[in-house]
């Protein structure tokens, strides 16, 4: 398996180097945890690898999105959540002061044990409105699956970047999730879910090229959701 990781890895560094700035932009993530919406996808501290490939439509508004999850360590369990979605999204055309978003999600758990794709993928629809002129850029996503998790789950998010000097800025966010059953087992309580802080760090290299160390940590509000908050960092590769 960390023979296929690799193969993996130069196939993306070869893309990003034939396909960025043909509409192309791509990010590769290693992160200590996988933690999604307040869940620990991968427990016990195990590390995961995160590929991210989008292309933009130009002015259609369309932008499609190839994003895969890979775990890093105890491969013998987690081989099989290893995942790979697909996103399509639409941006409207607004006024400056305000963005819509609509968007569908495909998860895919392709490398499950007897695979089958009413079981082992789900998707997901969302809207987000954004107020990119207000302070702090607030925006709110809700996101509604129609399979697998079942469930709604709305999320209010804030980002701001604070010069640390010339150069260098430091990017701080938030984000505010509310759980109506998305994942949760039948019965379990609904509510404020999780609330992740995180700053990250962007460096630039060469002309086109950002790598960005980030760090998060996530309270957990309910216990259907996890046990435990969560400290959670990386880096990020961005072209």
């Amino acid at each position: 398996m960390k023979r296929k990781h690799l193969i993996l890895f130069a196939l993306l560094a070869f893309l990003s180097l034939h396909l960025v700035g043909k509409n192309f932009s791509i990010q590769l993530d290693v992160t200590s945890r996988f933690i999604w919406r307040g869940f620990d996808l991968l427990p016990n501290n195990n590390p995961a690898f995160q590929p991210s490939l989008t292309y933009d439509f130009g002015s259609t508004g369309f932008s499609l999105n190839l994003w895969a999850s890979f775990a890093l360590s105890d491969r013998g369990i987690y081989k099989y959540a290893d995942e790979i979605d697909l996103t399509l999204t639409y941006t409207f055309k607004t006024p400056e002061n305000v963005s819509l978003v609509l968007g569908f999600t495909n998860y895919g758990y392709w490398f499950a044990e007897n695979f089958k794709f009413k079981e082992n993928t789900s998707q997901e629809f969302f809207v987000e409105v954004g107020f990119p002129r207000v302070p702090f850029s607030p925006s709110v996503t809700a996101f509604y699956d129609i399979n697998l998790f079942d469930g709604l789950y709305v999320q209010l998010k804030g980002e701001k970047p604070v010069s640390i000097g010339d150069k260098i800025s430091l990017n701080l966010s938030a984000a505010l999730g509310y759980n109506a059953g998305l994942y949760l087992p039948e019965g379990a309580d609904t509510g404020f879910s999780d609330l992740t802080i995180g700053a990250s760090i962007p460096f630039k290299i060469g002309k086109t090229t950002l790598l960005s160390p980030f760090v998060n940590y996530t309270f957990v509000f309910l216990d259907a959701v996890n046990d435990d908050n969560e400290l959670w960092f990386g880096v990020s590769l961005i072209f």
